[in-house]
C-alpha cells in the first residue's frame, strides 16, 4: 500500500507541474524564451554543480539505461523531458533525431515523457510518426521530479562527475546549439 500512495504522490505532483508548464510556455514560433531557460541553465563553478539524481529506465525497444550504468561506462548522460502533445518538444524531435547519431557512441540520451497517460503505446506511435532516432520511454513523471524539472521541452546534461552541467527549459534548440550542450558534456 505504500509503494501505491507513492506513486499517486508523484502523480499527483506531476499533473501539477504539467498544468503550471503548459500555462508558462510560448509555444509560437520564434517566441523568445530564453529568458526561461537561461535561468535554469546550470552556470556554477564544477565546485557548486548539483548531483543528478539515479533513475533506471527501460526505452521503447526494450534496452535499461540508468544513470549510473552509463557513467560506470564512460558516458556522460543526456535527458530530454518531453511530452506527446507539446509542440515545442515537436520542434526538437527531428533536431535531436538528427544530432543523436554523431553522439550516440559517447554519450547516453534517452527522452523521458513527464505525462504518465503517455504511455508505451502512445510514445511508441509517436516515434514512429516522428522518426524518433534516439531511445524514449513511456511516462515517467517522478523521473523529472527527482530532477526538479519544471516543465516538458527541458534537455538536462549529467556530466562524468554524475552533476547536472546544465538544464535548459522550454526552448526548441538547432541543431548546432544540441552539438554545443553534447559536446560540452564530452570535454
Amino acid at each position: 500500500m505504500k509503494h501505491y500512495s507513492s506513486i499517486l504522490i508523484h502523480t499527483i505532483t506531476a499533473f501539477a507541474f504539467i498544468l503550471v508548464s503548459c500555462s508558462n510556455i510560448d509555444s509560437r514560433p520564434g517566441a523568445d524564451t530564453s529568458e526561461a531557460a537561461d535561468s535554469e541553465t546550470a552556470s556554477h563553478s564544477e565546485n557548486t554543480l548539483m548531483a543528478a539524481p539515479d533513475f533506471e529506465v527501460t526505452t521503447l525497444e526494450g534496452e535499461s539505461i540508468s544513470l549510473q550504468k552509463s557513467l560506470e561506462s564512460g558516458k556522460p548522460v543526456v535527458v530530454y523531458f518531453t511530452a506527446s502533445w507539446c509542440p515545442v518538444c515537436a520542434r526538437n524531435w527531428p533536431v535531436l533525431s538528427e544530432v543523436y547519431p554523431e553522439f550516440e557512441d559517447r554519450l547516453t540520451l534517452v527522452a523521458v515523457s513527464i505525462d504518465p497517460t503517455d504511455t508505451e503505446d502512445v510514445m511508441r506511435e509517436l516515434a514512429e510518426n516522428e522518426d524518433f532516432l534516439f531511445p524514449s520511454t513511456a511516462g515517467r513523471p517522478e523521473i523529472m521530479i527527482d530532477f526538479g524539472v519544471e516543465s516538458q521541452a527541458t534537455t538536462v546534461g549529467v556530466n562524468l562527475d554524475g552533476n547536472i552541467a546544465f538544464k535548459k527549459s522550454k526552448q526548441a534548440l538547432t541543431a548546432d546549439e544540441f552539438r554545443e550542450l553534447f559536446s560540452g558534456l564530452l570535454n
